[in-house]
């Protein structure tokens, strides 16, 4: 409706003189001009959209590649009056790693056709108001959008003046032509061929129309056929499903070509039989990993937020997740102010310890030692501390004892107001470091990597992403709408609660056994029973007055010292020398100087860089690699397993991670036996795996067979 209005109000406001209508925006200028002088009731005729983008911005195609989005024209028209789908001409590559997307830096022109209604009357222009949106990009992306009035004269039709003539010469110049011979394409694993039988293949590249159907940020390269007549271009699959079909524009130096909808893939080519379709044999290279490619601040810290928003979804933040449900009920009821306030110091918290983080990570870095994300969970302190402190919000939550009414009145009389939040969000902050979620590898990476400015602009970044979700649900007006009102129900959930801290205080002593060896576990069982019991001492002071309150408090403290004592062997334990991954596959540890021989051999290497408190890699390993196919996918392609184990700190192993622009785990890079090393998905599947050892097996034969 909103639009609609615009779009008349745009025609009230308008100049008699429509032949060429106007956008501008602050970063691009589009015309919209008619084709014909006059178009006869009934008929058509082609509008050109001409898009001038400002010098170091761009726009996109109708598929934008792996991010962005497609101009859009809305046209108000009148009944009778129809408007074709948008037309564009030959897209361009435009990397932004690790991203590729598609569309254009310079002018180009878009075209569309307009069909005037076949009762409308002769001499009368047809007036058709039109919003055109656009995402332009430099360093940062943002919407722009205008509305104009095109203005078609109608009448008997007649043919345009020249200079109109030749802005449509011009479009359909840079318009894909249908292709002078049938494409066909196969299919092997993961790779994609689409055989050209014409052309010579220079500069080629090919765009889908279907967004997912390859991965766009991997090399295209053209193989020029036996016979010299056309050439066969090798592609990657993406994440979305062929579905027997591939449409979308082919580009070469020659120009550009309409491809259409292609059938069933042929079957996958035989390399000894059919060079046109097999790729270019690998040359040998030098035995190096890739520098990992350049990420510019903007993309850091977009990267930073998603990761963060992502990391609510991760099980390591799931058991925080119920301190912030029950925070949300017991303010359901508040005023706006008060709700607001509380998100505030969740945020607050979240956005401190993220810069404390940040901070101690940039000083551990300055002074030369290997750290990275999660890198507190290699201190066994660090860990039987927050096993104890996970162990006393759950107690609490469970009724064991209350926090004291001092506190309670902060946040204006519950016991989890402002300072209870503020903690909320740095135990939340704390407890989401074991996981690593997608974008946040590249961007913490490339933090550590830059001046200190950029990192603390992507940890800032992390924290908006991690705090966001909470907060918009504290600010949401219809909130008591949504939940029930408060009552003895709330009591239950509360208690509820307290479990999921508990299993979380049962994996940190897990995490502790990894760090520590079994030795001290004991040790640091007691300690937390007894922690648990001097909290249970605190709560029964709270039930009294005079000096029995000050005994149960004076025997609170001494259970408390206790623990601290009986926990002194976590603090000397040795770590354990295991490497921190389950599974039948033989295991071969990480170093330097082994990796390094495996590669001179040309051996292909799976390198698994993991740690036993990081919750993605378990999570990984129980999905792939605790599998028997695992290992026979390994002995099927002669694939030697390398686990880099990052649960101690190891410098070593840091280093491996800088070397490939990662700051944490888990890290899964497989080296093909040639020099080339490939970073897969931090969420990994069998199914990609297995098509990577396919393609790198398939490589190689084909490097090895007689020329």
């Amino acid at each position: 409706m909103v639009r609609v209005l615009v779009c008349l109000v745009a025609l009230f406001v308008a100049t008699p003189s429509f032949a060429r209508a106007m956008i501008e925006t602050d970063h691009l200028r589009a015309e919209l001009i008619p084709r014909n002088a006059a178009t006869a009731p009934g008929e058509a005729t082609d509008v050109a959209i001409r898009v001038r983008v400002a010098d170091g911005w761009h726009t996109y195609w109708k598929n934008p590649g792996d991010v962005g989005e497609a101009p859009r024209a809305t046209w108000t028209l009148p009944e009778g009056a129809s408007a074709d789908p948008l037309r564009f001409p030959a897209p361009e590559r435009l990397p932004y790693p690790p991203f590729v997307n598609f569309g254009y830096k310079s002018a180009f022109t878009l075209m569309t056709r307009i069909t005037v209604p076949a009762d409308w009357r002769p001499g009368a222009p047809l007036r058709v108001p039109v919003q055109m949106d656009f995402l332009v990009c430099e360093e940062i992306c943002i919407p722009e959008s205008g509305v104009t009035l095109v203005e078609i004269a109608t009448g008997a039709t007649t043919t345009p003046d020249s200079q109109v003539a030749f802005t449509f010469v011009q479009a359909q110049w840079a318009m894909p032509e249908e292709a002078p011979a049938p494409l066909s394409y196969a299919r092997d694993g993961d790779d994609l061929y689409l055989t050209v039988p014409f052309g010579q293949g220079a500069e080629a590249a090919f765009f889908p129309v279907t967004p997912g159907l390859i991965d766009n940020a991997a090399p295209q390269t053209a193989t020029p056929a036996a016979d010299g007549a056309g050439f066969t271009l090798k592609l990657m699959s993406g994440a979305g499903r062929l579905d027997g079909t591939m449409a979308g524009v082919l580009t070469t130096s020659e120009g550009a070509w309409q491809v259409a909808a292609l059938g069933d893939p042929d079957p996958a080519p035989d390399p000894a039989s059919d060079p046109v379709a097999a790729p270019p044999p690998a040359a040998p290279v030098a035995v190096s990993a890739p520098a990992p490619p350049p990420i510019g601040v903007a993309e850091a810290v977009l990267f930073a937020f998603l990761g963060g928003l992502i990391l609510n979804l991760m099980p390591c933040v799931f058991p925080v997740l119920a301190l912030k449900v029950f925070g949300l009920v017991r303010h359901a009821d508040a005023p706006i102010k008060t709700r607001a306030t509380i998100g505030a110091a969740y945020a607050s918290g979240v956005l401190t310890m993220f810069a404390v983080l940040a901070g101690v990570l940039l000083a551990l870095k300055a002074a030369g030692v290997g750290v990275g994300w999660g890198f507190q969970l290699q201190s066994p302190e660090f860990v039987a501390v927050m096993a104890a402190v996970v162990t006393l919000v759950a107690l609490n939550l469970s009724g064991v004892f209350e926090v004291g009414t001092s506190l309670t009145r902060v946040g204006g009389g519950s016991g989890d107001g402002v300072l209870g939040a503020y903690g909320t969000g740095v135990l939340a902050t704390i407890v989401a470091t074991p996981c690593t979620a997608p974008f946040m590898a590249v961007a913490i990476g490339a933090a550590l990597g830059a001046s200190p400015t950029m990192a603390l602009a992507v940890f800032a970044a992390l924290g908006a992403g991690l705090a966001a979700p909470f907060v918009v649900l504290s600010l949401l007006p219809g909130l008591t709408k949504i939940l029930p009102k408060p009552g003895a129900w709330m009591v239950r959930l509360k208690q509820a609660l307290a479990f999921p801290l508990y299993a979380t205080a049962a994996w940190l002593i897990w995490v502790l056994a990894q760090l520590t060896g079994p030795g001290p576990l004991l040790a640091a069982l007691l300690a937390l029973v007894l922690v648990a019991t001097a909290a249970w001492v605190f709560g029964l002071s709270q039930g009294v007055t005079g000096a029995r309150r000050k005994v149960a408090l004076g025997l609170a403290v001494a259970i408390f010292a206790g623990a601290l004592a009986v926990g002194r062997p976590v603090a000397d334990a040795a770590p354990p020398q295991t490497v921190a991954v389950a599974g039948p596959a033989p295991v071969v540890p990480f170093t330097p100087a082994a990796l390094a021989a495996l590669e001179a051999e040309g051996r292909p290497v799976f390198l698994n860089a993991t740690a036993a408190w990081c919750i993605t890699c378990k999570v990984n390993e129980e999905a792939v690699f605790a599998d028997e196919a695992f290992a026979a996918l390994l002995a099927d392609n002669d694939v030697t397993f390398m686990v880099a184990d990052w649960t101690r700190r190891d410098n070593d192993v840091s280093a491996l991670m800088d070397r490939f622009g990662r700051a944490g785990v888990p890290l899964y890079v497989f080296f093909s036996g040639r020099g080339e090393a490939t970073v897969l998905p931090q969420i990994l599947t069998f199914a990609r795996l297995k098509n990577t050892f396919a393609g790198a097996s398939r490589s190689l034969a084909l490097t090895k067979a007689p020329q």
